[in-house]
């Protein structure tokens, strides 16, 4: 029961993707510009790396998770001074963002994360692929186990700024803004 609880966010994700389509009273548009602007990166100067694809309206993480656990353990008891064990990682959709989201026992980490067209090859009846910014994290321990807080998330009223969005239960939540070779992402994925 607990694990699918953890995989809740997942499941609603492939809920979400089967529910969603065209009906017979939508039309469809041929706009190359604007069906390629819903897919555009954030304008920011990031660091994205495909970290997975979407197939069947599931997820499908692609790097080394276990490693990626481990590293990211490493990196935050170096860097930033937090001595957690992650045990697990998943997408997240919330609201219209992703997070690719890292907990452990105490601590939740969250990268965003973007659904885009890919144009290099994907897993056979994957479209689209899952891209991840190592720039920004937001780390929690006070409200790790809320569904929404402590992510990362992109204002698009103030130059596509990025921010972690706040607990729920007003509990800290703590933005990482990496900008050098020290970083806590560093060989996380």
């Amino acid at each position: 029961m607990k694990k699918i609880i953890k995989n809740l966010p997942v499941i609603v994700l492939a809920l979400a993707f089967l529910l969603t389509g065209c009906t017979s009273d939508q039309t469809a548009t041929n706009s190359d510009d604007e069906n390629t602007a819903k897919f555009k990166l954030p304008t920011i100067d990031a660091d994205w790396v495909e970290i997975g694809y979407i197939k069947d309206g599931m997820p499908y993480l692609t790097f080394d998770t276990k490693k990626a656990l481990n590293t990211l353990s490493g990196n935050m008891k170096k860097h930033a001074n937090i001595n957690e064990k992650y045990t697990s990682v998943y997408v997240a959709a919330i609201g219209e963002d992703y997070n690719l989201m890292f907990e452990g026992e105490t601590y939740r980490t969250s990268f965003y994360a973007k659904i885009i067209k890919s144009p290099g090859k994907l897993a056979s009846g994957a479209s689209h692929a899952i891209v991840a910014s190592r720039k920004i994290t937001c780390t929690t321990t006070d409200c790790s186990h809320e569904s929404t807080g402590c992510a990362v998330k992109y204002d698009r009223d103030n130059h596509d700024l990025p921010y972690c969005s706040p607990c729920a239960n007003g509990g800290e939540c703590t933005k990482t803004d990496i900008s050098n070779t020290d970083a806590v992402a560093v060989g996380v994925f």
